[in-house]
C-alpha cells in the first residue's frame, strides 16, 4: 500500500490514470499553479510538538476569515446574521436519525423536520405543496422547466435575461437532453425590469411556460402582476430570494403556478461558497409532476401522530417513464439548519431581517448615487441590492475593496459576458452590515475617484 488512507496499489492506481487519459497523480493537477501545490508540511526535523502545533497555528492565521471582512457581496448567496442556538439545536439527535427518510418507524426526527420545511414554505410562497427541498436554487430552476414542460407537453421554454445568469446555464443544460429550446426575454434598459411587449411576443402555440426573478438577478423587484396577465396560458414560474418575501407580497397570491428560490440566507453559512438549498413550491393539482420528496402527516393504529413519505416521483420507485426527476437526494441538513431558523425568527423576526436590508440598501444607494462618475443603473424598484454604474473599471474597484478588508461590489462582467455590463457592478446589504460598515464602503468608493 502505497499510502496509508489510499488503499490502492501502483498497478491500480496506474489503471485509474490510464483510463481517464493522464499519465501520472501530478498530471492530473496541472491547472493548479506550482507554487499552491503542497506535497508535504514544510517542518523542520526535530521539532517537539508544541513547536509543531505553534508553526500550524502561524500558518493558519495567514487565511482570511470573513468576520474580519465587511461583505457588500451578493449575486445569490449573501451573508446574514446567524442565530447562534442554531449549530446547538441542528446537531440533536432527534432531527439527525437517518440518512434517508425511507424507514419512517427510525426516522422520524428528520421526517417531522421536512414536514414542518415545507408547512413554512408554503406559507412563505403562497403556494399549496412544497417538496422537502432540492439542491439549490439553480438546479430548482430547472426541475421548474422541466416540470412546465412535462405538463404541458410542449418544448419551448422562455427565461427572463435577467434571471441569475448561473441559472440560465443550468436551465440550458437540463434542457439538451429532452431537447427543450431555451429561448430568453430582454429586459428594459432603464428601469432593468422584464419588457412585456417582448415577453408577449416571445409566447408561441408551443410555449410551456415562462421563468422570471423576483428579485431579479439586478435586484430589481419584478411586477408579477403585469406578467401574470400575459402569461395566462402558459405556466409562469418565480424564482426568488425568499428573505424578500418577509415583505413582499407572496408569489402565489400572484396566481403563480410554481415558487424556486435560493434558501441559504435561512441560517445557511458561506462557507465553499455557500451552504446552498433549493426550495419549489406548486399548487396541489401539480403535485405529481413535482420533483423530490414530500413528507405528510399522518396516525398509527394507536391513534399517535406519525411523519411519512408520503409522494416521491422518481425512477427508483415508480415507473421510469412516470418519474419527474432524476433528483435522488435533498440537502436534509440545510433543511433542517433552515427550519430551525425560521422558528427562531418566526414571522417579526425574519421581517425585520427583510425590512433591515431594505432600509440599510437604500441608504446606501442614495449616497453612491450623489457621487461623481458612479449611478444607479436602472431606475426600477429594488429590495436589498442594487446595480451600479461606474466611469472606473468594476475590477478595479473589486481589487481595491479587497485591500481595504472590503468584499464587494460584484462586477457583473464576471458573470455574464455581456459586454454591456462592462461598466456594472452588484452591491448587496443585510441585515448583517452596520452602519459605520456601510458608511466606509461608501467613502472608500467614492475615494477610489
Amino acid at each position: 500500500m502505497p499510502k496509508r488512507y489510499i488503499p490502492h496499489t501502483d498497478g491500480e492506481i496506474k489503471e485509474m490514470l490510464s483510463s481517464i487519459g493522464v499519465k501520472s497523480i501530478e498530471e492530473l493537477f496541472k491547472d493548479l499553479p506550482a507554487e499552491k501545490r503542497v506535497s508535504q508540511l514544510n517542518l523542520n526535523k526535530g521539532l517537539s510538538e508544541t513547536d509543531v502545533l505553534r508553526k500550524m497555528k502561524e500558518w493558519s492565521e495567514r487565511n482570511s476569515d470573513l468576520e474580519d471582512y465587511s461583505v457588500f457581496l451578493g449575486g445569490g448567496i449573501y451573508k446574514h446574521l446567524i442565530p447562534q442556538s442554531i449549530q446547538h439545536i441542528v446537531e440533536r439527535g432527534e432531527f439527525l436519525t437517518a440518512y434517508t427518510p425511507y424507514q419512517a418507524e427510525v426516522s422520524q426526527g428528520s421526517l417531522q423536520m421536512f414536514y414542518e420545511f415545507q408547512t413554512m414554505i408554503c406559507e412563505l410562497t403562497g403556494m399549496d405543496v412544497a417538496n422537502s427541498s432540492m439542491y439549490d436554487g439553480g438546479t430548482a430552476a430547472a426541475e421548474a422547466m422541466l416540470m412546465s414542460c412535462n405538463i404541458k407537453k410542449k418544448n419551448h421554454y422562455l427565461v427572463a435575461e435577467s434571471i441569475h445568469p448561473e441559472y440560465l446555464k443550468i436551465i440550458q443544460t437540463y434542457a439538451k437532453g429532452p431537447e427543450i429550446e431555451i429561448e430568453t426575454v430582454k429586459y428594459n434598459r432603464e428601469t432593468g425590469m422584464i419588457d412585456l411587449e417582448a415577453l408577449k411576443n416571445k409566447i408561441k402555440d408551443n410555449t410551456a411556460g415562462f421563468l422570471m426573478g423576483y428579485t431579479n438577478f439586478f435586484g430589481i423587484i419584478e411586477d408579477v402582476q403585469k406578467v401574470r396577465e400575459i402569461t395566462k396560458e402558459i405556466l409562469l414560474t418565480v424564482s426568488c430570494n425568499p428573505v424578500t418575501l418577509g415583505v413582499l407580497k407572496a408569489p402565489g397570491d400572484f396566481d403563480v403556478d410554481i415558487v424556486t428560490g435560493e434558501a441559504q440566507p435561512f441560517g445557511g453559512s458561506l462557507y465553499l461558497g455557500g451552504m446552498t438549498l433549493g426550495i419549489f413550491a406548486t399548487k396541489k393539482e401539480f403535485i405529481r409532476k413535482m420533483p423530490g420528496r414530500v413528507i405528510g402527516k399522518t396516525t398509527d393504529l394507536d391513534g399517535n401522530p406519525g411523519y411519512v413519505m408520503v409522494l416521491q416521483t422518481r425512477e427508483q420507485h415508480i415507473r421510469r417513464d412516470k418519474a419527474t426527476s432524476n433528483i435522488c437526494s435533498n440537502h436534509a441538513h440545510n433543511a433542517l439548519v433552515a427550519a430551525i431558523y425560521l422558528s427562531l425568527l418566526g414571522n417579526t423576526g425574519l421581517r425585520e431581517v427583510a425590512i433591515q436590508g431594505l432600509k440599510k440598501a437604500h441608504f446606501l444607494a442614495e449616497r453612491i448615487d450623489r457621487m461623481d462618475r458612479y449611478d444607479l443603473a436602472f431606475t426600477g424598484p429594488f429590495f436589498n441590492e442594487f446595480t451600479i454604474k461606474s466611469q472606473n473599471n468594476p475590477k478595479y474597484i473589486r481589487d481595491e475593496m479587497i485591500k481595504e478588508k472590503i468584499m464587494g461590489p460584484l462586477p457583473l462582467m464576471e458573470l455574464t459576458a455581456n459586454e454591456e455590463h462592462e461598466q456594472l457592478s452588484l452591491i448587496a446589504v443585510t441585515e448583517a452590515n452596520r452602519m459605520e460598515e456601510i458608511a466606509y464602503f461608501a467613502s472608500r468608493l467614492e475615494g477610489l475617484l
